[in-house]
């Protein structure tokens, strides 16, 4: 799956949570949005890795 895509989804699915959460009750569904924020980053994280893009491109050249 693209990244982008993945992204895209997961913030698509938390907000309708968050939405349906704060439609229930304001105060539940603001701690339980951000807790479930906090556990997809985790568990994105601990399942598809994290990774850092090639720095090479982003560096300054040297002209010395």
């Amino acid at each position: 799956m693209n990244l982008l895509t993945f992204n895209i989804a997961l913030l698509l699915g938390w907000l309708l949570a968050s939405a349906g959460g704060i439609i229930l009750n304001t105060g539940a569904g603001l701690l339980l949005s951000g807790l479930l924020l906090i556990a997809l980053t985790l568990f994105s994280a601990r399942r598809f890795g994290l990774y850092l893009t090639d720095q090479k491109e982003d560096q300054p050249k040297d002209y010395s």
